[in-house]
């Protein structure tokens, strides 16, 4: 399944943990997920949507994941690092941010491309599911 990419609506912790609130397109439907995030994940990605990346004066600026996560090893059989990606948008502007994230985090994302294909599959993520 091809995913579009994940908009960002809100990055934050509360008494539960740190999160990512995640608007998602799927095939039966679109819905919002709370995805709960390590720590070094959580700081990765609060600190790029907390600035402002073209025009410190615009308010207008959209942030989405991108649904995939690359991962390279400097050596063989070494430690691997993770890289996530987020798109900064701001009017017709448009940059790529990469950033190092968690195995969690990837293990996570890997998890989504390759399981999940309805609202179903991800029902204990929604957000209306998480509040009760």
């Amino acid at each position: 399944m091809n995913f579009k990419n994940f908009r960002i609506i809100e990055v934050s912790k509360d008494k539960v943990g740190r999160y990512i609130k995640l608007g998602v397109q799927l095939l039966d439907g679109d819905c919002i997920i709370r995805w709960d995030l390590d720590e070094f994940t959580y700081k990765q990605i609060k600190e790029i949507v907390s600035k402002k990346h073209f025009d410190s004066l615009a308010i207008d600026y959209l942030y989405e994941i991108v649904p995939y996560v690359s991962t390279y090893q400097e050596k063989p059989k070494s430690q691997p690092y993770y890289r996530g990606a987020i798109r900064c948008i701001q009017g017709n502007r448009v940059a790529r941010i990469e950033f190092p994230c968690s195995e969690r985090f990837a293990g996570n994302m890997e998890w989504f491309r390759k399981e999940v294909k309805k609202v179903e599959d991800i029902k204990h993520l929604v957000w209306e599911n998480f509040l009760k």
